[in-house]
């Protein structure tokens, strides 16, 4: 096998094995951490039983949709299988131990003390099965006066400061994607990999708690709090916003960061004698506004093709601001094979691979997110 793209495999030839083939994972969770989660385990090779209500993941119809079927769901719960149980009758909640008996890793994102009042607390399931990881995300985390409120993907970036932060002056605005949701189901898929390690050295069950506060704060830390780092430090955002520019058709993105980039970026633009005035400017973040506002003028003079063409020749770092639909057939993004498709009941839908290369394998897309209930009846012994 070469090391080409056009000739990296799917990860389903005989010889490869995804790396957490055998392992069973059962997810009881909604909306986008807990379930983004397990699905970049079942990505990995796991076998991902999602247990749902009888009225389904709430999630499942969530945003805009598809012949009834949510795509923010779809694009979370890729690759499981559903069964439907109802934890309140006492049959179903027993099934559920069952599956959870022979289970690797168990995700709820329940708020606290809702497993507990259900008898699947970690000392009655570690009793059930000594093998357990059990991963518990929440909002806030297991105690304190937050613990029992709600929390929502706009809400934690409120509080950890990150609104606040990206405002840079302005109106604290929201981003438009969900971003603390999609950051605590990376952190968490990463916890429970590292909880199957550390039961097997231990040879216990292991519970994992984590929230997205917690989270969202470890995330923001290195650079959001460059001016907080120091304890005795109060000085104001030292980092400037990283502008986007216009040009004659569009927008690009400059981030030139060190001396000679700067130096390139002004000779691109075709005005060298800027670097001295320039330089006179001690204040950093002051350099930066100045820099950018003098390059901005002359971008509006070429296309965005034009102005990359420039920028790569005098190795400058830029790139373009491309909307979604164009990404999706960048020649780089497609000599990558990130995305695949599968075929659904409802249509053919697209689908991103797990972003890594196990030597030379790609672990592309196995199956679609579930229908509701699909596997009931299936056996989910071992």
């Amino acid at each position: 096998m070469t090391s080409s793209s056009s000739s990296l495999t799917t990860g389903l030839n005989d010889d490869f094995r995804r790396p957490l083939e055998g392992c069973k994972v059962v997810e009881a969770c909604s909306y986008i951490s807990g379930p983004f989660c397990a699905q970049m385990l079942s990505d990995l090779g796991a076998d991902v039983i999602k247990v749902e209500p009888p009225s389904g993941d709430p999630y499942r119809n969530f945003g805009h949709s598809w012949e009834g079927v949510g795509t923010v769901w779809t694009n979370s719960n890729r690759g499981k299988r559903s069964v439907v149980l109802d934890l309140k009758s006492p049959e179903d909640l027993s099934r559920f131990k069952e599956l959870l008996s022979s289970a690797d890793i168990y995700i709820e994102n329940w708020r606290p003390h809702v497993s507990a009042s259900l008898g699947l607390g970690f000392d009655q399931l570690s009793q059930l099965n000594p093998r357990l990881v059990q991963l518990s995300i929440t909002g806030y985390g297991p105690d304190g006066e937050l613990a029992k409120e709600p929390a929502f993907d706009a809400l934690i970036q409120g509080r950890t400061g990150l609104l606040s932060y990206e405002a840079a002056g302005g109106t604290p605005r929201a981003t438009n994607t969900f971003l603390a949701d999609k950051v605590a189901a990376v952190f968490a898929a990463q916890m429970a990999l590292s909880g199957l390690i550390a039961r097997d050295k231990s040879q216990k069950a292991v519970h994992l708690e984590t929230s997205m506060l917690d989270i969202m704060s470890y995330y923001n830390f290195p650079d959001m709090f460059h001016n907080r780092t120091f304890i005795d430090d109060d000085a104001p955002v030292t980092l400037a916003p990283q502008p986007v520019l216009a040009t004659s058709d569009g927008y690009l993105v400059l981030s030139p960061v060190s001396g000679k980039q700067l130096s390139r970026t002004l000779d691109a633009v075709g005005h060298p004698e800027w670097k001295d005035e320039i330089k006179k400017i001690t204040d950093r973040k002051e350099m930066t506004h100045a820099f950018f506002q003098r390059v901005a003028g002359p971008l509006k003079d070429k296309t965005t093709a034009e102005w990359l063409e420039r920028f790569r020749e005098l190795d400058v770092p830029a790139g373009p601001v491309n909307e979604p639909g164009v990404h999706l057939n960048d020649p780089q993004v497609i000599h990558n094979e990130l995305y695949s498709q599968l075929q659904t009941s409802t249509g053919t839908v697209r689908a991103i691979r797990y972003p890594a290369r196990f030597n030379g394998h790609l672990l592309k897309p196995r199956r679609p997110a579930p229908g509701l209930g699909d596997s009931n009846g299936e056996s989910f012994e071992g």
